[in-house]
């Protein structure tokens, strides 16, 4: 029995364990295991309108909130030949060649796929940690949504004094579209409570001299001509030095501002279950991968049957001589590739290289205005906002059953089109 292992049931995990079952299914001695320490996949394209929709904050609505971007794991591999197991990783043995979680169970692997995915990078900024609101699962999204009202009706009482203010911290995609989407909120609660237009100020600061610094520059002052005119304040070059209860101290400025919420969106690394295991990692703690998704020692051994795919992987694009961005779509692209050569190299076949696409994005900028960039394509506005709807739909059909993705696809556009 050849035992095929799987860590992580993001975009990466998911598509490596579906495109594995649609190939070896009628083969006979493949076992194919995916774990995760939750029981659904979450679509984190959409987990900025989870903090930011614009409803109640009854339980039974943050349930259905919470169902919005997570697809149970049972639904997706129903009636497909791949064993779950909901469970935290408590070691990864590379050596031996098993995992173990802290529920005790061992699994033994011949071959393995590491697709974690990113922890937050914090880069040891005092108060960073303990009191901003982190962006990277659906408890924060729910946290971030709970807290808004809760400002809001604090607000209210103490007789609509003084000003709201939030912070984005982090220039990236996350950071400006979750800054975005706040200020549809802050429309729509402003319109329903009759507060001054005045009364809520959004600020994205980034510690560099641009947002969104990996894309275009005709693509970057359109959509901050657009964050501008919804009368977000981008502060660029300000860097985060420390962060209190309610308050960030910039470091050039040498001044402490005072918030009533503060996100942070300033990025990722790999995860801290891969320091001990004697791979070669990054500076941002993400394991270097060969042309094939195989993962190096950290002597530059390749191991050939360990791959890595996803935001914990990091691949050099010969081309350009840059890693691949972090992306939901090159993390799937990645586990068709590493899947393809798991079957190869089961063959006895070459194995084929990697050769990635990522002149692709799309970035939401607040209700139904959307940019989409493809090539030399580049599409703001409504029609950009389509054609995100469409990508969604699109991942929505790779993983379940035509009538199950139509359902959570409209699940999705009726509840989040209430902030719009």
């Amino acid at each position: 029995m050849t035992n095929i292992l799987i860590l992580g049931a993001g975009f990466g995990g998911i598509g490596a364990a579906l495109k594995l079952e649609k190939k070896l299914k009628n083969k006979k001695d493949f076992k194919i295991t995916l774990i995760d320490r939750n029981n659904f996949h979450l679509f984190t394209p959409s987990l900025y309108e989870v903090a930011t929709v614009y409803g109640l904050i009854e339980d039974s609505f943050v349930k259905y909130l919470r169902g919005s971007v997570t697809v149970p794991i049972g639904e997706i591999l129903e009636n497909r030949k791949v064993d779950f197991i909901q469970a935290e990783i408590k070691e990864i043995n590379l050596g031996e060649k098993f995992v173990s979680t802290n529920g005790g169970k061992k699994l033994d692997f011949d071959y393995l796929i590491i697709a974690l995915g990113g922890e937050t990078e914090f880069f040891g900024i005092p108060g960073v940690k303990d009191y901003t609101f982190n962006f990277k699962s659906i408890d924060d999204a729910i946290g971030i949504f709970k807290k808004l009202q809760e400002i809001y009706s604090r607000y209210e009482s103490a007789g609509k004094q003084g000003q709201i203010k939030i912070a984005v911290i982090g220039g990236g995609f996350t950071g400006v579209e979750l800054s975005a989407e706040l200020n549809c909120y802050v429309k729509n609660i402003i319109k329903d409570r009759k507060l001054d237009k005045k009364s809520t100020q959004i600020y994205l600061f980034e510690a560099g001299p641009l947002i969104l610094p990996v894309i275009n520059e005709k693509a970057r002052k359109t959509i901050e001509k657009k964050l501008k005119k919804e009368r977000i304040l981008i502060e660029t070059d300000s860097t985060v030095i420390e962060v209190g209860p309610d308050s960030i101290k910039l470091k050039d400025r040498g001044e402490t501002l005072n918030f009533n919420l503060v996100i942070w969106a300033g990025g990722i690394r790999g995860s801290r279950l891969l320091e001990s295991l004697g791979l070669k990692l990054t500076k941002k703690g993400s394991m270097e991968v060969n042309e094939f998704l195989q993962t190096k020692n950290s002597d530059n051994f390749i191991n050939d049957k360990i791959f890595a795919i996803g935001d914990n992987a990091t691949f050099i694009d010969s081309k350009t001589q840059k890693s691949v961005p972090a992306m939901a779509y090159t993390a799937y692209d990645e586990a068709v590739a590493a899947s393809k050569n798991i079957v190869n190299h089961l063959k006895g076949v070459k194995l084929e290289p990697y050769k990635p696409f990522y002149d692709a994005w799309i970035a939401p900028v607040g209700g139904k205005w959307a940019y989409f960039h493809f090539k030399s394509l580049n599409i703001g506005g409504f029609m950009g906002y389509l054609l995100r709807q469409v990508v969604d739909l699109r991942h929505f059909l790779k993983i379940l059953p035509f009538d199950k993705a139509l359902a959570l696809f409209f699940k999705d556009l009726a509840m989040f089109t209430k902030n719009d």
